[in-house]
């Protein structure tokens, strides 16, 4: 008992520090010199993996897989290593306990690959995004338009388009080695969506947005049976056979932290941003954006309901 009471005290606090570490180091970055702009832009490489899967590409491109971790946490100092290490092996364990169907594929990362940050990664996305749904110009179909605007240098050049496939279908993606999770994707002949981050809930008084986003991690830690939107949205690719079905699993489908989805079908009329709390959704349909507050929910956090909207509850979450 008193192991496990020790492993949770250090694992939470692993878990806060890295979470500390990697927002005061994005600060810095930010207010960093700012890298010469390319020459040239290149190709972004294509890679179809519906007969294989995303840990497998990662094993065999280990050196992108460390890119990925040094675009977003960074050099590290000794101590600093060592807790990230306490909160990967914290993240695997929640990961099992999410009902994640993909956290098989991470823990094979993560034992293949010994990089430092990966599990932690992938239970997480940054700020920065917008996303629109709207029906085409021509009235025929409908559009999602999608910006990443991250402030992590050297992530756009390890980006890579990976083409998958499930029971519902193949489907396209933009990712990095070493993610398993899908933040923007298109299924060709069902329907394109994309995530974004919504606003931190504020639970520390004063500009505490590191402490705030800690306790956020540690609230979604304790959670069980709800997997992260990130995999969600993967899965909702791998088997929803169409724009209604994959509304129906992104409103329903119980996850461990809020998020907002942006999801377009084949028809004009199929347009629509979903906002998630944990276990409620607010839907706004139409011509919808998200950026990172709410707009159309009354969810904790910044932005206020300003539309018309569909609300409810989703399914029963597992017994904690």
């Amino acid at each position: 008992m008193a192991t496990t009471r020790r492993t949770v005290v250090f694992g939470t606090a692993a878990l806060a520090a890295a979470t500390a570490g990697s927002a005061a180091h994005q600060a810095w970055l930010s207010h960093g010199e700012p890298e010469a702009p390319a020459p040239r832009l290149d190709p972004i490489p294509v890679f179809d993996l519906r007969e294989s899967d995303p840990a497998r590409h990662a094993l065999a491109r280990q050196e992108r897989v460390r890119g990925l971790a040094q675009a977003c946490i960074g050099p590290l100092t000794p101590a600093a290593r060592l807790a990230l290490s306490g909160a990967d092996a914290l993240a695997l364990r929640w990961l099992r306990a999410s009902g994640t169907p993909y956290a098989d594929e991470l823990e094979r990362i993560a034992a293949g690959t010994g990089i430092g940050g990966v599990p932690l990664l992938n239970t997480s996305y940054e700020w920065g995004c917008t996303a629109l749904a709207a029906p085409a110009p021509d009235g025929g179909s409908a559009w999602l338009l999608r910006t990443l605007d991250w402030p992590f240098h050297g992530l756009g050049r390890g980006v890579e388009l990976w083409r998958q496939k499930g029971p519902g279908g193949a489907y396209a993606h933009l990712s990095w080695p070493g993610a398993v999770g899908l933040l923007t994707g298109m299924a060709p002949g069902r329907f394109a969506a994309a995530i974004n981050q919504p606003p931190v809930r504020r639970r520390v008084p004063g500009d505490s947005a590191t402490l705030d986003a800690a306790l956020a991690a540690f609230v979604a830690w304790r959670s069980s049976g709800r997997m992260p939107a990130l995999h969600l949205l993967r899965h909702v690719f791998e088997t929803a056979r169409d724009h209604a079905e994959a509304r129906a699993l992104l409103e329903r489908t119980p996850i461990a932290a809020p998020a907002i989805f942006t999801l377009v079908g084949l028809r004009p009329a199929e347009t629509c941003v979903i906002e998630r709390d944990i276990e409620a959704f607010a839907t706004q349909e139409g011509v919808a954006s998200a950026a990172n507050v709410w707009r159309y929910g009354t969810f904790p956090g910044v932005g206020a309901a300003a539309a018309p909207r569909r609300r409810g509850r989703t399914a029963p979450s597992a017994p904690r």
